[in-house]
């Protein structure tokens, strides 16, 4: 079986051991990539129907303004006709011939008509009639070779509407014919569309002499309104009748047929639109297969002229002489556009459906993922011997994990939404209260106590609340973890036993080695209480001199509380006692463990300085324990000044700080040796021939299990300086 690598203890690499299911995420991948897929349709969908709403306005737009430059156009051909046509009703040439009929004056008023139609290039013929009906004179475009027709070509025009029209009108009004073919017999050929504008010439005395007549080119205009044609759709031309003038009508411009035929009209195709049409002066109409826009023009009535010119001939019933013109956009038009921005918008679509699934794929895993991540965390929270919970701001539990069931007998599920009260108890809750208090105002607080378990008694547990803070610094909340720490306290218990039974061993080694020194010391004070009841039991035989038997006694009892005193102090020494953590004043310590050694220390021509501070502050702590640590030291520091080559001093100096407490001990003698190093704290390293190597090992347990250090430094004049710190004991 391969073992997951061993970094995967570190940051999230729990992630890689994380095993998920690959149906499942292509499942979740389609769901999630087909949801992405729909909403982003929504917006293409709005923006589509936006663009042809769009797209629609601008083409009305656009149809209302070809409409309105068609209609200007109109305005101004007509406007030019009708202005040449009085000009030559009062031109000096037609004057002239209309005072002395000559060939000679109709000779000039044939070359005035010939100048006319090469430069306008815009009449078929022009013409002087006379009232008999025949033409006077007579001048043909000649498809762009204007010429004068000879009197033998001039044609009898009584049958023709223009004559019979305009022969009843009166001189200052003016005939204006329907947009029509020319049918005048004897013609080699259709010349196209014509509009014959006529008007009666008078004399000087004011008798009408005849009629000048224009037919003009109206494919002239048909081509000028086609260049307006583009985007906006064809345009198209009707009468009054609503007969096809321009434009692909059913039958190709019907109205423009020879009048004795049936004319097919507008109201028979599309009765709907002519309606319209007959009812508004402009307007929009839409059918399934078209976008129209209309209006109404009124070609006669476009001129403004000035005051000067109010007395000139104007077109009689101008008011109902009217056509409409129609721009027409297809439908298959609008949805060829509409194709093009759909595939336009498909391509893009289809791009970011594509790039949906892929972050549908990635997001589906990384939820896949995150999900069998969860439920590996939920179950190693569950199985960790651990209670682990989180309380909200109102102190109530809103989660916790199965290790309550065990230490409550309750489920999950059941704690939920109870107060912390309710499930500690009011004594418990009473206890933790403060604490918890700390973790609302957002500090992170731990603290041992005992509980009460329903399933193992009463344990001692460490417990730890941490709180969740918001984005903005507010507690929502705190989380609880607590841990059974009964096994490590026994554990600590069984080590600290261990403990003092090595520094118990020690001291009784110790005594062993100083068992000389201590008999000699007590056989001094024995020695004098044998001597002084001696001399007693003499004087008794004699004289007593009471004087001298009280002092005698004294003497004697003095040297009987010296020796109980170095008794007492080797049995607090070598004593075996419960330890107990208690406040300890390190300078009494100190000077009682000097006190101890200081005749060995003499005995060697060792000198013991004691430079303790004044008002040092207690520390917490095991008395007999701390001796031991003392005890080591200033016997290693006695045994080092020993080996130096100058004097031989020991100085036991005490300190503190804000937080800690010091011992410093140090000698004279040559110093630690500079292999060793830290090794010298290592059970069984020692550079004392003889030594067990176990008295610095023991100082240093024993100072780290009270929470302080032990370290040394050589000094710069020779010797080595020990020193331990403590912290303070609470006030």
């Amino acid at each position: 079986m391969k073992l997951p690598s061993p970094r995967l203890a570190h940051g999230h690499t729990i992630q890689r051991v994380v095993q998920v299911d690959p149906r499942r995420i292509i499942v979740l991948t389609v769901l999630l990539g087909l949801a992405f897929s729909a909403l982003l349709a929504i917006p293409f969908v709005f923006y589509q129907r936006a663009e042809t709403e769009n797209s629609l306005s601008l083409m009305q737009a656009e149809q209302e303004r070809v409409v309105k430059l068609a209609a200007g156009a109109i305005h101004q051909e007509m406007d030019a006709v009708l202005s040449d046509l009085r000009y030559l009703s009062q031109h000096n040439a037609i004057r002239n011939h209309l005072a002395r009929d000559s060939r000679g004056s109709r000779m000039d008023l044939a070359m005035e008509y010939v100048g006319l139609a090469r430069q306008k290039r815009l009449y078929d013929q022009v013409r002087f009639i006379g009232l008999d009906g025949r033409e006077v004179v007579r001048v043909d475009f000649n498809n762009g070779h204007p010429e004068i027709v000879a009197d033998p070509d001039l044609e009898d025009r009584r049958d023709c509407a223009c004559f019979e029209e305009t022969r009843w009108l009166s001189p200052g009004q003016i005939y204006v014919s329907p947009l029509d073919v020319n049918p005048a017999p004897g013609a080699a050929e259709a010349v196209g569309p014509v509009i014959r504008f006529a008007t009666p010439v008078a004399d000087e005395q004011g008798l009408i002499r005849g009629m000048v007549v224009l037919d003009y080119l109206g494919q002239r205009l048909r081509d000028k309104l086609v260049t307006l044609e583009g985007q906006a759709g064809r345009i198209q031309l009707f009468d009054a009748q609503g007969h096809w003038l321009m434009g692909a009508g059913p039958d190709a411009e019907s109205g423009l047929t020879d009048r004795g035929r049936s004319q097919p009209s507008l109201a028979e195709w599309s009765a709907r639109l002519w309606r319209q049409m007959e009812s508004e002066q402009s307007g929009a109409h839409q059918t399934d297969a078209s976008l129209i826009r209309f209006e109404r023009v009124y070609p006669l009535l476009g001129e403004n002229l000035t005051p000067a010119q109010a007395g000139y001939a104007s077109p009689v019933d101008a008011d109902r002489y009217f056509w409409t013109v129609v721009v027409e956009y297809s439908q298959s038009a609008m949805h060829a556009a509409n194709q093009a921005l759909l595939k336009k918008l498909s391509t893009v679509y289809g791009a970011l459906v594509l790039f949906a699934f892929l972050v549908a794929g990635a997001l589906a895993l990384t939820v896949s993922r995150n999900k069998a991540l969860a439920q590996v965390m939920e179950k190693v929270v569950d199985h960790v011997p651990v209670l682990i919970a989180y309380v909200d701001a109102e102190q109530r539990y809103r989660f916790n994990n199965m290790a309550y069931e065990r230490a409550f007998g309750r489920r999950p599920e059941q704690i939920y939404g109870k107060p912390m009260r309710e499930l500690l108890g009011e004594d418990a809750y009473r206890a933790v209260r403060p604490y918890i208090e700390q973790a609302l105002a957002g500090k992170a607080v731990s603290f041992e106590r005992q509980m009460a378990f329903a399933d193992s008694g009463t344990r001692d547990v460490a417990i730890t609340y941490l709180p969740d803070l918001s984005p903005q610094g507010g507690v929502r909340g705190f989380y609880v973890m607590v841990n059974d720490v009964t096994p490590i306290k026994a554990s600590q218990h069984r080590e600290r036993q261990h403990m003092l039974e090595l520094a118990h061993v020690t001291r009784l080694a110790s005594l062993g080695e100083m068992a000389t020194q201590i008999a000699h010391e007590i056989n001094q004070p024995l020695a004098a209480i044998a001597l002084y009841s001696a001399a007693g039991l003499r004087t008794m035989a004699g004289e007593c001199d009471r004087s001298k038997m009280e002092a005698w006694l004294e003497a004697i009892n003095a040297q009987a509380k010296r020796a109980g005193e170095i008794v007492k102090r080797v049995r607090s020494f070598v004593q075996k006692g419960e330890p107990r953590l208690v406040p300890v004043d390190l300078n009494l310590v100190v000077r009682e463990t000097a006190a101890l050694v200081d005749h060995d220390a003499r005995s060697h021509d060792v000198e013991i300085v004691l430079e303790l501070a004044e008002g040092l502050p207690l520390v917490q702590g095991e008395r007999v324990l701390l001796e031991q640590v003392v005890f080591n030291l200033l016997r290693n520091a006695i045994d080092a000044a020993l080996t130096g080559s100058g004097q031989r001093r020991v100085t036991l100096r005490t300190f503190s700080d804000a937080q800690l407490v010091y011992v410093e001990v140090s000698d004279t003698g040559p110093g630690v040796d500079p292999a060793l190093g830290e090794q010298i704290f290592s059970s069984f390293v020692t550079s004392k021939l003889g030594g067990l190597g176990m008295g610095l090992a023991i100082s240093r347990s024993i100072v780290e299990a009270h929470g302080g250090s032990l370290r040394y430094a050589s000094n710069p004049g020779g010797g080595a300086t020990f020193t331990f710190s403590m912290a303070q004991a609470a006030g």
